[in-house]
């Protein structure tokens, strides 16, 4: 039976189709938990019924009406969305994921069928996990567990390519880019914490970057490039000294590589802030950069990246997937190469920012909320007219 919050919740969802989705809801402040947030706020403001079963585990109402439950983690998680699923008679449910594991996403589209709800997936990137090779069986499962689905979202096309080439039907594949713009602060440092308002306001140019925690590649090396940015750091520094730098790191993850980094950039002194704690909105403090870097050795389609540009910041990022328009590059790995970069940005920043402000902004949320909401309303349609076929076939 459904607690007393999920009848309250059900009581404010009997009238419109219910949009359920099934990812990481901030904190901590992640690209994909970002998104989950975002998107879930854009579909509530569009007059959408939303829910969220969190994998991260919140349990709140935001501030936006989006009901925000837990999702723990197991082997079990599949059949304990189901539940939820059913007990907030939801219509569709929309699935984040990172890569397109046949151990994640057959039992989701099993347990969504089981109880009448539409699933749609995401899939955000391929740089944590590599998909594994697949036996004859496994393959034919996801195979065909992709085919029930009526829409799979690629975060850009690289992954879109990497879904078709392992076998996922291209006709259930379409790329987007996984972004609502954020609204900023008035004035635009307002929700910064003082101390990271006094730090910018020391310097005349600021530069920022950040990661929800520092991890490794496959090959062990910094996949968010923290390295490479306070060796950027570095050399800039010596040529200008009106710079400051700041690395946003609510969670410190590999401590190795963070230690190795902060040993090499000992020679910036307080000019580096690696600022610790959670901000209100990310992206604050990419509006308020002259400069937003993205060092990443692997990538998807970074929403940090279009928070930025969205924002009016330039943007110097790694060349190692396909950018937005608007986007500087460099060669992944390569500080030298991205130090020159940064300083001809700041050297030519008025320049740099009408770039950014000329760039096309991506749709993606209007087209993937569009599609949620005629599912939703599909599926909700149809629902309720098996009901009343059934109560009027037990009536006779």
């Amino acid at each position: 039976m459904p607690c007393s919050a999920e009848k309250s919740t059900q009581a404010g969802f009997m009238s419109r189709p219910r949009i359920a989705q099934i990812g990481p809801w901030p904190s901590p402040w992640g690209g994909i938990s970002v998104y989950v947030q975002s998107l879930s706020r854009y579909l509530a403001d569009q007059g959408a019924d939303v829910i969220v079963l969190d994998t991260q585990n919140h349990e709140l109402v935001d501030e936006s009406g989006v009901h925000v439950l837990p999702l723990p983690s197991g082997r079990d998680q599949s059949l304990r969305a189901a539940r939820l699923l059913a007990a907030h008679r939801c219509d569709v449910a929309h699935l984040h994921l990172i890569g397109f594991p046949w151990k994640a996403v057959v039992p989701f589209v099993l347990a969504c069928q089981s109880v009448g709800v539409t699933l749609v997936v995401s899939v955000h990137s391929f740089r944590v996990e590599s998909q594994p090779e697949l036996n004859a069986w496994q393959g034919a499962l996801l195979r065909g567990a992709a085919r029930s689905l009526p829409q799979i979202f690629a975060s850009g096309e690289h992954v879109a390519d990497r879904l078709i080439n392992h076998g996922v039907p291209k006709s259930r594949v379409q790329a987007v880019a996984p972004f609502v713009p954020p609204i900023p602060a008035e004035p635009l440092d307002a929700r910064l914490p003082e101390h990271l308002r006094q730090f910018c306001s020391r310097y005349q140019h600021v530069v920022a970057a950040g990661a929800a925690a520092l991890t490794r590649t496959a090959e062990g090396q910094d996949l968010y490039g923290f390295d490479i940015f306070t060796e950027v750091a570095n050399k800039v520094a010596k040529v200008r000294q009106d710079v400051g730098f700041v690395f946003q790191l609510p969670r410190l993850g590999d401590e190795a590589l963070f230690k190795a980094a902060m040993q090499q950039c000992r020679s910036l002194g307080e000019r580096l802030f690696v600022h610790r704690e959670p901000l209100e909105e990310g992206s604050d403090l990419w509006a308020v950069a002259d400069v937003f870097v993205r060092p990443t050795r692997s990538d998807g389609d970074s929403v940090s990246i279009r928070e930025s540009l969205s924002l009016g910041t330039p943007c110097l990022a790694s060349d190692v997937v396909n950018r937005p328009t608007g986007t500087t590059l460099f060669r992944s790995g390569d500080s030298a190469d991205g130090a020159k970069e940064l300083l001809g940005l700041l050297d030519n920043l008025q320049a740099a920012q009408e770039v950014v402000r000329a760039a096309p902004q991506p749709q993606g949320a209007a087209t993937v909320g569009g599609t949620l909401r005629s599912l939703a309303t599909e599926t909700h349609t149809l629902q309720r007219a098996r009901q009343s076929i059934t109560r009027a076939l037990w009536a006779r």
